[in-house]
C-alpha cells in the first residue's frame, strides 16, 4: 500500500496532479494496486475488480478512446478504482496540457478531468514523455520501493522488540524508535499517572472506552493534529498508547502503531513477569530460610508444615526440593563458602544445579559468603555428599566446603556445627572440601551420672513460664552454639532479642551470660540433657550426686583431653599419601553418632585412640614456630585467652604480642583442633573443657551452679 503523495512528492516524482487546487485529502488517498487499462478503458480480464486501485488510462484522439467517458469512468469506480493516470500512447500528455488547445489529446483529457471531478476521482499525469506501459512500470517500481521501506520499518520494530526482550528492557526504547521512524510522538500512559489525567481531561469519552475495553483503537483530532489511541495488552483497565502526528496517520502507519502496541504489551509483560518472578523467588528464599530455622530449632514437624507450599509449586528445581528432603529420616548438612568476591546467588544456583533440585539450598542468613545445603541421607551419606559437591568446589578457586555426617532431624543444629568445623579444616586441605568425622565430644567421655548433674542445672528453667521456655530456650541454645548475632539471623530475630533470651535462660540456671566459662557450663548441661536416659541395669542410682568439677577429673575425661590436645604437639607437615585428613585422623576422630551410641549403652572405652590428629589439620603455622605457635605455647595462648574471657585486647597485652598477631594465631591453632576459634560460638567451650581436663586451667575456674546451690 502507498499514498498518492508517495507518487507525487519527493525529489523524483512519478506522477503529478495537474490541478493545483486539489485538496490534501486527494493526496492522502492510498493505493493498493496499479493496472493498465486497454484503449477502451477496460480493466484487464485477470483483474475485474480492484481494491483501492490506480488505473493507467491511454488517452489520444477522440475516436481512439472509450465511447463514453462518463460511462467508462463509472465502471472503473464501481470496480474499485480510486484514482486514474492519463497517459498518451506517444507520451504526449504533460502537466498543463489541458491549457493548450489544439493538442490531439486535449479534448479527452479535459473531459476526463471534468467527469473525474464529478465522481470524486483524482486525475494524475505522468512526469516526462512516457507512454502508458512505461508509466505503469515506474508506478510498480515506486510501489515496490515504498513497500520495501515500510517492510524495513516493520522489521526494525520487530528486531528492536526482540533485542529489548532479550535484554529484559521495557517498551521505552521501542517507542522512541517508532517515533523517529514515523515523525510522531508516542507515549504509553497508565491509569492514574499524569499523562492519563491530561488525556482524560481532553478526550474523556475515547479514553474511557479504551480503558474499559469497549474499543481497541480511537482516532481523534487534537490541536490541528491527529491523535491515535491504541489499547495495550489484555488486562483491564488497559494501558493506552497515545500517538500524535502532524498531517495525520495514514493507514500503513496506523498498522505500524498497532504492531508497536502489541510489541509494547509483550515487552511490558516480560518486565512485569520478571518482577513477579523476583518477588516469588524472594518469597521462596524466605520460606526456605524459615524451613531451615525450624530445623535448627529441632522442629521437623514445623519445617514440614511450612514446606508444604513448596511442594505445591510442582517443580523441584523451583521449589528447592523441600518436601523431598524432609521426607527422609536423616540428613547431611554441607556449608559452601564462596570465593572472595564471588556472587553468592551464582554459587547458590550452582548448588541447586549440582544437587538436581533434590536438596534444600539456602543462602546462609548469618554469613554472607555461606550457602547451606541440606541433603537427604538417601542422596548422600557424608562421603556421598563430598563426592557430589567436590566438582562444585573445584570449579572456582577459593571455594571451600564442609560436610557433616548423617544426622536425625532433631540434630540439624549439630550437623550444621559439624559442617562448619569441616569448613574450618577445608581451608588447610588440598581438596578444599572436608567431611567432619566428629571430634569426640566431652559428653561422650563423661560418666552416665553427668546427666543427673545436667538435670539439676536445667531444673532452674522451671522458674520461667511455659511461654518463656518455648521462646527463650531454643534461642539461647543457638546463641550458645553460634553467638547471638549469627543465632539471631539464623532464627529470624535481632541480636538484642537473642541476647535478652540468653541472659534470661542463664540467669534462671544460676549462670552469668557475660562469662565464657558460664556459657560453657550451660552449653554442656543442654547437651547432656538431650541424651536419653541409660538403662537402669547399666549403672547404679546416683546416691551421692557428683559435681561438675569431680566429673571433669574422671580418667576417661582426662584421657579424652590428652588425645585431642595432642594435635597441638604433633609436628606440622603434609598428610601422608596426599590425604588431606590423614589416616590417623580417621582413627582419632570418632563419628559423633558412634560416641553417643556407646554413651547411651554406658560402655565408653577407656583405651585412647591410636595416632594423633596433627596430619589431619596440618598447615603452615600462623606463628612460624616459637612459643605461641603450637605445642605448649599454643596451650598457654589458649589458656590466657580463656582466662581473659576471650577478650582479644587483654589477651594480647598479657602475652606481649600485637592484637593482630593474636587474631592470626587463634584461627591457626583452632584449625589444628578442628575448631573455628575465629568465629563466635561454642568453639571456646570445647577448648575450655580440654584445658581444664588436661590441667592447663584450674578446675576451680569452672562454675558449678549445682554445687553453689547446696
Amino acid at each position: 500500500m502507498l499514498l498518492i503523495s508517495d507518487l507525487t512528492d519527493g525529489p523524483d516524482p512519478v506522477l503529478c496532479i495537474p490541478d493545483p487546487s486539489a485538496d490534501a485529502a486527494a493526496r492522502a488517498r492510498h493505493v493498493d494496486e496499479a493496472v493498465l487499462c486497454d484503449a477502451r478503458w477496460r480493466l484487464p480480464e485477470d483483474a475485474p475488480r480492484m481494491r483501492a486501485g490506480l488505473a493507467v488510462l491511454p488517452v489520444g484522439p477522440s475516436d481512439a478512446g472509450p465511447v463514453g467517458v462518463r460511462a467508462a469512468l463509472g465502471e472503473l469506480v464501481r470496480a474499485g478504482v480510486t484514482a486514474v493516470v492519463a497517459s498518451a500512447p506517444n507520451g504526449g500528455v504533460h502537466p498543463g496540457d489541458t491549457a493548450h488547445p489544439g493538442d490531439p489529446g486535449e479534448e479527452p483529457v479535459r473531459e476526463l478531468c471534468e467527469e473525474a471531478g464529478r465522481a470524486g476521482v483524482p486525475v494524475l499525469l505522468p512526469t516526462g514523455d512516457r507512454d502508458p506501459g512505461e508509466t505503469l512500470h515506474r508506478l510498480l517500481r515506486r510501489q515496490l520501493a515504498v513497500e520495501r521501506e515500510k517492510a524495513q520499518a516493520t522489521a526494525r520494530v520487530l528486531t528492536l522488540s526482540a533485542t529489548s526482550l532479550e535484554q529484559a528492557e521495557g517498551p521505552e526504547r521501542l517507542l522512541r524508535e517508532v517515533a523517529a521512524l514515523t515523525g510522531g510522538t508516542l507515549t504509553l500512559v497508565e491509569p492514574g499517572d499524569a499523562g492519563w489525567q491530561r488525556l482524560a481531561t481532553e478526550q474523556p469519552r475515547a479514553l474511557e472506552q479504551l480503558r474499559c475495553g469497549r474499543v481497541r483503537t480511537a482516532v481523534v483530532p487534537c490541536d490541528g493534529r491527529e491523535l491515535v489511541l491504541h489499547a495495550v495488552g489484555q488486562d483491564r483497565p488497559h494501558r493506552v498508547l497515545a500517538a500524535l502526528r502532524t498531517g495525520g496517520w495514514p493507514p500503513h502507519l496506523r498498522r505500524l502503531l498497532a504492531q508497536t502496541a502489541g510489541q509494547a504489551a509483550l515487552l511490558d509483560r516480560s518486565v512485569r513477569h520478571r518482577q513477579d518472578r523476583e518477588v516469588l523467588r524472594a518469597a521462596l528464599w524466605g520460606v526456605r530460610v524459615s524451613v531451615l530455622q525450624y530445623l535448627m530449632l529441632g522442629s521437623w514437624e514445623g519445617a514440614v508444615r511450612l514446606a508444604e507450599p513448596l511442594a505445591r509449586l510442582g517443580g523441584a528445581a523451583e521449589s528447592g526440593g523441600g518436601g523431598e528432603v524432609l521426607g527422609a529420616r536423616r540428613a547431611v548438612v554441607a556449608v559452601l563458602q564462596c570465593a572472595p568476591g564471588e556472587d553468592r546467588d551464582g554459587a547458590t544456583a550452582a548448588c541447586e544445579a549440582a544437587t538436581g533440585g533434590g536438596a534444600l539450598v539456602v543462602p546462609c542468613p548469618a554469613e554472607p559468603r555461606h550457602v547451606i545445603v541440606v541433603l537427604p541421607q538417601e542422596r548422600g551419606s557424608g562421603g556421598g555428599a563430598v563426592t557430589l559437591l567436590r566438582p562444585l568446589v573445584g570449579q572456582v578457586p577459593g571455594r571451600l566446603a564442609g560436610v557433616s555426617g548423617p544426622r536425625p532431624w532433631s540434630q540439624t543444629s549439630s550437623a550444621y556445627e559439624a559442617a562448619v568445623r569441616g569448613l574450618t579444616a577445608a581451608g588447610h586441605g588440598a581438596e578444599r572440601i572436608v567431611r567432619d568425622f566428629g571430634s569426640a565430644p566431652l559428653v561422650a567421655s563423661l560418666s552416665p551420672g553427668a546427666r543427673g548433674w545436667a538435670r539439676r542445672v536445667c531444673a532452674g528453667l522451671r522458674k520461667l513460664t511455659e511461654e518463656q521456655r518455648a521462646q527463650a530456650v531454643p534461642t539461647a541454645r543457638r546463641a550458645l552454639s553460634y553467638g547471638a548475632l549469627r543465632a539471631g539471623r539464623l532464627l529470624g530475630v535481632d541480636r538484642t532479642t537473642a541476647n535478652k533470651r540468653l541472659r534470661l535462660v542463664l540467669e534462671a540456671m544460676g549462670l552469668d551470660h557475660r562469662q565464657v566459662t558460664h556459657r560453657a557450663v550451660a552449653d554442656l548441661a543442654f547437651q547432656l540433657a538431650d541424651l536419653p536416659e541409660p538403662e537402669p541395669a547399666d549403672h547404679a542410682p546416683d546416691t551421692a550426686p557428683r559435681g561438675l568439677r569431680a566429673l571433669l577429673r574422671e580418667r576417661p575425661v582426662v584421657e579424652w583431653a590428652a588425645r585431642e590436645l595432642s594435635a597441638l604437639d604433633a609436628p606440622e607437615g603434609p598428610a601422608p599419601d596426599g590425604d588431606p585428613l590423614g589416616d590417623s585422623a580417621r582413627r582419632l576422630a570418632r563419628p559423633r553418632s558412634t560416641a553417643l551410641m556407646e554413651l547411651e549403652g554406658g560402655n565408653v572405652p577407656a583405651e585412647p585412640h591410636a595416632g594423633g590428629a596433627g596430619a589431619e589439620l596440618s598447615h603452615p603455622s600462623a606463628s612460624g614456630g616459637g612459643e605461641e605457635g603450637g605445642g605448649v605455647g599454643g596451650r598457654r595462648m589458649l589458656a590466657v585467652w580463656l582466662g581473659h574471657n576471650c577478650r582479644a585486647g587483654a589477651t594480647a597485652a598479657a602475652l606481649g604480642i600485637h592484637r593482630n598477631t593474636l587474631a592470626a594465631r587463634l584461627p591457626a591453632v583452632g584449625a589444628r583442633l578442628r575448631l573455628p576459634l575465629g568465629d563466635p560460638g561454642a568453639a571456646p567451650y570445647q577448648v575450655l573443657w580440654l584445658l581444664v581436663a588436661a590441667g592447663e586451667i584450674p578446675v576451680t575456674a569452672v562454675p558449678d551452679p549445682v554445687a553453689a546451690s547446696r
